[in-house]
């Protein structure tokens, strides 16, 4: 799910004019450049309070090392999605930096500006994902070093009736001019984090640069595998061509690059 505003008349347009393609099958990643390396997301995470709470009970304690487990989890696979993308692809490193929200340098407000509902100020409602998604991001925007690392994810409880599993900012990495770039993650079980992977996986691609949903460029999805379809199937694994194309368009050469310690790291041209 990813939250720019397009106007009606363009989804129109797009949906009538561009003839839609086949569902694709799996390709491997390529290597477009003279020499390819994966790049590193930095990731701050940050725990939604009555989550870490419910995490200290299951934990009798500090749940930050059960926490930093349920983390190595998830990326574990998340990061096995991204490394199917080209150029050798992306992964999330976040050293188990994990802290409670309410302890961290995060100031939420009361009310957000709703930028799915005409931007109206709103007043924060906890059962919904996207009250929890701008009122986060408009947090990050007003920190003084947001651009200190590349992508903050807030991790909540699933609730409520939506069923919106996840939210992100389209297009925001490497990007300082844009919005906040923030993720907001649901968990539901509280022993298995990495249960919708490939639902993450599907965020951070739309922060990477896939700014829309492949439900637009091809004419179905069999047995759900795209993995940036609307409706993110729970064995998706296929980054479809148009994906791949668009987040080779966006310029993520800002984030570092995954070398050897003891190697020597050129600037890029």
């Amino acid at each position: 799910m990813i939250f720019k505003l397009w106007s009606p008349w363009l989804l129109f347009w797009v949906s009538c004019t561009a003839q839609k393609s086949a569902p694709p099958e799996f390709v491997g990643p390529v290597c477009d450049k003279p020499t390819c390396t994966r790049r590193v997301i930095k990731v701050k995470m940050y725990i939604e309070d009555s989550l870490w709470d419910k995490m200290a009970r299951e934990a009798r304690g500090d749940p930050t090392e059960l926490i930093g487990e349920q983390m190595d989890i998830i990326f574990s696979s998340v990061n096995k999605h991204l490394k199917n993308l080209d150029n050798c692809g992306f992964k999330v490193d976040f050293a188990r930096d994990v802290v409670k929200l309410d302890r961290s340098e995060i100031a939420l407000e009361d009310t957000y500006v709703d930028r799915i509902n005409g931007n109206k100020t709103t007043k924060v409602d906890p059962t919904k994902i996207f009250s929890h998604t701008f009122t986060f991001q408009e947090a990050v925007q007003n920190l003084p070093d947001r651009h200190s690392t590349d992508l903050r994810i807030l991790f909540i409880p699933e609730r409520g009736p939506d069923p919106t599993l996840a939210t992100s900012e389209e297009t925001c990495i490497c990007n300082p001019d844009w919005f906040g770039c923030i993720a907001v993650f649901s968990i539901r079980f509280l022993d298995n984090w990495g249960h919708h992977q490939a639902v993450f996986a599907h965020e951070i691609g739309h922060a990477l640069g896939m700014d829309l949903h492949d439900d637009q460029f091809y004419t179905s999805n069999p047995k759900s595998r795209l993995l940036m379809w609307s409706s993110v199937g729970f064995h998706a694994y296929i980054w479809s061509p148009e994906a791949k194309r668009r987040i080779n368009n966006q310029d993520n050469s800002c984030l570092a690059k995954d070398v050897p310690s003891s190697s020597i790291v050129f600037p890029d041209d």
